[in-house]
């Protein structure tokens, strides 16, 4: 598959990645590092761990310390991290941050306690990209189709199970597989596989990806009631739309009303208050800047920022969005 060649200003603003990850002076290194783990490296956590350290790294003299990027599996495996104190900060979704204190799957019986919520971030949204000559034009469609689900410890794949059984499909009548989103594109056009689905902010390079190769892709609507059914079940999910404006070769238009939940910014709770506060106020008083390091940031407001209740915020995020005005 020929790829990145065809949307070169598209490609170039996805991929800041790769120069956000860059520290911006070498001065950085004199200090300790404070780890993000974050997902695969063409994700839309990778692009907003390292917006983060981006925003706060020229302050490490002020602060005394650094952040860096680590790639991961994704969001279960980055509660996991944090949990056992092998990373400082993570990024997961509200829904597995509120399973993973429950101690219920993926966590039976191992629930996770101790985390803490330092800001929020965008909205993902559950997106199923399908292949045009496969004939899916509706999620109960998957039915004896092949559907890639993301590798064990993404959000995709914990959440890929519960999906189906919403749609009214149950696992075993989809044919899955659990390859990372990462290659999931280059899956779908080789036939390997008819679709996957992934839990991504927009735009995401994966959907791009798969758009721009020979075989036809459309993104997945979900129906109305289903959609209805779920957030008023669920108040950590909500209804949300794709906007299909960032990939031109997909043959859909206008939006995809599908379901969102917003991925969180997480710490441990015994992680030192001064640590978290200055984390905050970086991103806090330089929030435009955050905004532009990737589109999938635009959105956010400080506000949104400050409002994560599927956990309790840290102490050190807590004073600052108080000083700050954001909560009471």
């Amino acid at each position: 598959m020929t790829r990145h060649r065809r949307y070169p200003r598209l490609m170039a603003l996805l991929v800041t990645v790769t120069v956000l990850s860059v520290p911006c002076s070498l001065t950085a290194f004199q200090y300790p590092s404070l780890t993000i783990s974050s997902g695969t490296t063409t994700g839309s956590y990778y692009a907003a761990a390292s917006a983060i350290a981006k925003v706060f790294n020229p302050s490490s003299g002020r602060n005394g310390v650094r952040l860096a990027t680590v790639a991961s599996p994704g969001s279960v495996a980055n509660i996991d991290q944090v949990a056992d104190g092998k990373a400082t900060f993570g990024i997961a979704e509200t829904e597995l941050l509120r399973r993973a204190t429950q101690g219920v799957r993926p966590w039976e019986g191992k629930a996770r306690s101790g985390l803490s919520a330092v800001l929020g971030l965008y909205v993902e949204s559950v997106t199923v990209v399908a292949a045009v000559d496969s004939g899916i034009k509706r999620v109960s469609d998957l039915k004896g189709k092949r559907l890639n689900i993301g590798a064990p410890g993404s959000i995709d794949n914990s959440y890929a199970g519960a999906f189906l059984q919403m749609s009214g499909l149950n696992p075993g009548e989809v044919v899955t597989s659990e390859h990372s989103t990462a290659i999931a594109p280059e899956l779908l056009q080789k036939g390997d596989i008819d679709a996957y689905l992934c839990i991504v902010g927009h735009p995401n390079l994966t959907v791009l990806e798969a758009s721009a190769g020979k075989r036809k892709v459309t993104l997945i609507s979900l129906d109305g009631a289903l959609i209805q059914q779920v957030v008023s079940h669920n108040p950590l999910l909500m209804a949300v739309a794709i906007p299909t404006n960032f990939y031109p070769n997909v043959e859909v238009s206008g939006k995809v009303p599908t379901i969102g939940l917003r991925a969180v910014l997480f710490t441990s709770a015994d992680q030192p208050e001064a640590n978290v506060y200055a984390v905050v106020r970086e991103v806090i008083s330089n929030f435009d800047l955050f905004r532009r390091q990737h589109p999938i940031l635009q959105d956010l407001s400080p506000r949104d920022a400050a409002r994560v209740a599927v956990i309790p915020l840290h102490p050190g995020a807590l004073r600052y969005f108080k000083e700050a005005g954001l909560v009471p």
